[in-house]
């Protein structure tokens, strides 16, 4: 439970006390739950208030919330590739089921170049939810007639981008290879939509990306089979010359039968060639010339001999018209016509011809591959054999990367066309029938926490750090001060003319117990001197709190006592002592302190209680000039020390000390010092800083004894006093 500066042991509040350490102090106080309830009672309205703008302020967001909904698309990633074209051959690559390869996914369904690509598709950019829209800055500025920049493209696709990216939402479904796609929209079908949407676009760029990465490897083999064709052809043509540079070395070597029956037909087949060659480039210049005679000694064809025997007969013809005339125009179209059917005959007959010279080629490679084989069944030399084998080694070799290059890179072609994605959607968006913002019962169960939690706090910090003190136990926790007592709010009763008469007409009243117990406390944390008196000041932190009702009551609880007690009126801004004992003195203290009247003694001011055997030195009318040099003055303390020396207890009656200095020359006087707090209406603040005060201006040794005055006991406090008071 919270324990004051009593029950924590730390004995009476003195001068030279830190109150920065003893407040410092104070987090390690525990808290009942009673103590919880009455500081909960007692700012209950707070609270009430304080939950009430908190839940308005949740009902006004429900109410202007805009309704968003969200739909889901349920995807599953396949963690094994599939290869359609080897649908037996196991899986392409293996994959992580335990989730990398599922958080993979995720990340990818959430980048950055997926949903450019939805923006794109969807024409988001122009779409008037996700679309850039003017800021409020802007909206301003147009009000107001200012001109608005005009945003760049980049800065138009970065806002849809921003939007769409707080639309989305792609979590992994547990541990399972499940992914739940979510997109939020104001529209619900939308909402569908575009989750659908974006779950194809993403399952298109994984395909189009798979291909992508075939067709990359691709062009990389390419590269590698130009370099192996080369060194397959430039293998093939080694071992062809080194046939054809030692043929006859060879033949003579080789005992093979077919060995020279080849060697001949070689020899016609490359003298065709080289015939048909000849004759198919002078063709092909003839025909490029239009020298149709050329042409046709050239190729030598029926078909093209008549057509040059008609070619004649008409230039012949036209030779013996005269020009102009209708018959020469019609001969000259036969001409034209003539020329046109050699050309394309000469062209057939060209592409024939070099079709004949490719077919030589091919003829004479097969005899050679042919001649080289019979030559290695023949007798050869080792020497020969040696260099044969190794040239004709080097071509398999050659032949074989050349063969396995191209069937990957067709494998790759083919393997680029047929992929299919490793995510497949198994249960499209549907359009949802209820919104997903705002949750109307999360918001309000959590505005109730949070008002609830609010009101709390407001109230706890009401009452220890910004709010008014109500009762001693937060009194001595907040300030680290002595609480003497808590003096009870009582009514005026009839006859009376201060509450402080209390004391005497209700003497077991607990208005007038608190005062004893106050008097029990200052007892107890001040040693009483030897030789003079005890100097008690009475003060407040602000007007109004009970100081001077305290002052007297003390006064004469002290008298009662048996003790020689004077109360003195120090309180010459607004002095009230007389008042409450309904005395109209001649003389105050301010006329003996100014000495504007020569002849006013302290004995002038002075005069007994009509109540109580207490003496009384009255301040009179309030002072028109500052007091706090008359408190200085040495008047002042030899009057002080004068009453020290002639009564046992002197209670002295100050201003409070927020507004005034008075009470800080008073301070050093004193050997305690009561500061009276109110009850609910004095700050917490206020009550340090007073203390600051004091304990900058008192003597070292000098105590502070707090009372809270117009204390109201809360229920349960005192429970039977009631046997002992009345």
């Amino acid at each position: 439970m919270i324990e004051g500066r009593k029950n924590l042991g730390l004995g009476p509040y003195h001068a030279g006390d830190d109150p920065g350490a003893l407040a410092g102090s104070l987090p390690d106080d525990r808290m009942s739950l009673r103590e919880l309830f009455a500081i909960l009672r007692r700012r209950w309205r707070l609270i009430v208030l304080s939950m009430g703008i908190v839940m308005g302020l949740a009902f006004l967001y429900l109410v202007q919330a805009t309704p968003r909904y969200s739909a889901t698309t349920l995807l599953l990633v396949d963690p094994i590739g599939k290869d359609l074209l080897h649908p037996d051959g196991g899986p392409t690559f293996a994959g992580s089921s335990s989730g990398t390869g599922v958080e993979i996914e995720v990340e990818i369904l959430r980048s950055d170049a997926v949903l450019l690509d939805l923006i794109a598709a969807q024409a988001l950019i122009d779409d008037p939810e996700f679309g850039p829209a003017l800021s409020l800055i802007d909206k301003a500025r147009l009000a107001v007639g200012l001109a608005v920049s005009e945003p760049s493209g980049a800065d138009l696709v970065n806002a849809t981008l921003a939007r769409v990216r707080k639309a989305v939402e792609a979590r992994r479904r547990g541990l399972t290879d499940l992914i739940g796609l979510s997109f939020t929209s104001r529209d619900p079908k939308r909402a569908a939509d575009l989750a659908n949407a974006l779950a194809a676009r993403y399952i298109a760029l994984q395909v189009a990306a798979k291909s992508q990465s075939f067709l990359d490897a691709t062009r990389v083999l390419e590269g590698q089979l130009d370099a192996a064709q080369a060194a397959l052809t430039q293998s093939d043509a080694a071992l062809a010359r080194y046939v054809d540079d030692n043929l006859d070395r060879l033949v003579s070597e080789s005992d093979a039968p077919g060995v020279g029956l080849l060697q001949a037909r070689l020899a016609r087949a490359s003298e065709a060639r080289l015939s048909a060659q000849q004759a198919a480039e002078t063709a092909g210049l003839a025909l490029q010339a239009r020298d149709w005679s050329a042409l046709v000694d050239a190729l030598n064809t029926d078909a093209l001999r008549a057509l040059e025997r008609q070619r004649d007969s008409l230039k012949r013809r036209l030779g013996g018209l005269a020009a102009g005339s209708d018959e020469g125009v019609d001969l000259r179209a036969g001409l034209a016509r003539i020329e046109d059917r050699i050309a394309a005959e000469g062209a057939a007959a060209l592409a024939g011809l070099r079709a004949d010279v490719s077919d030589y080629t091919r003829s004479m490679d097969l005899l050679r591959e042919d001649l080289r084989q019979e030559l290695l069944t023949g007798d050869l030399s080792p020497e020969t054999l040696s260099q044969l084998y190794g040239l004709q080694r080097e071509a398999t070799i050659a032949q074989r990367q050349y063969d396995t290059l191209l069937g990957r890179i067709r494998d790759l072609e083919a393997q680029a066309l047929v992929q299919v994605a490793d995510t497949r959607v198994v249960s499209p968006a549907i359009a949802p029938s209820g919104p997903s913002y705002p949750n109307t019962k999360l918001v309000l169960a959590l505005a109730l926490v949070g008002a609830l939690g609010t009101g709390v706090g407001l109230a706890l910090m009401n009452e220890f750090h910004i709010g008014g003190i109500h009762s001693g136990d937060q009194l001595a926790n907040s300030t680290g001060m002595k609480v003497g007592a808590v003096v009870p709010e009582v009514a005026l009763r009839q006859g009376q003319l201060s509450v402080a008469d209390t004391v005497i007409d209700a003497p077991l009243s607990q208005f007038a117990e608190s005062l004893r117990r106050l008097r029990a406390s200052i007892d107890g944390s001040v040693p009483r001197p030897a030789l003079s008196g005890l100097v008690i000041m009475v003060s407040s932190a602000l007007p109004v709190e009970g100081k001077s009702v305290t002052s007297l009551a003390l006064a004469r609880t002290y008298a009662g006592a048996g003790k020689r007690t004077l109360l003195i009126d120090a309180d010459m801004r607004k002095p009230t002592i007389h008042q409450h004992l309904g005395v109209e003195p001649s003389e105050g203290l301010f006329e003996y302190l100014s000495g504007t009247k020569a002849e006013v003694t302290a004995e002038d001011c002075y005069d007994l209680d009509p109540r109580a055997p207490l003496g009384v030195i009255f301040g009179r009318d309030r002072s028109g000039a500052p007091t706090d040099v008359l408190l200085q003055s040495a008047r002042f303390r030899a009057l002080v020390e004068d009453a020290r020396q002639s009564f046992d207890v002197v209670v002295i009656d100050t201003p409070p000390m927020l507004p005034l200095v008075d009470a800080q020359y008073i301070a050093p006087m004193a050997d305690c010092t009561v500061l009276c707090t109110r009850a609910g209406e004095t700050g917490q603040a206020d009550v340090r800083q007073a203390l600051e005060q004091f304990t900058d201006h008192a003597a070292a040794d000098a105590a502070v004894v707090a009372a809270l005055t117009f204390g109201r006991p809360h229920a349960g406090s005192y429970s039977r006093s009631g046997y002992y008071t009345t």
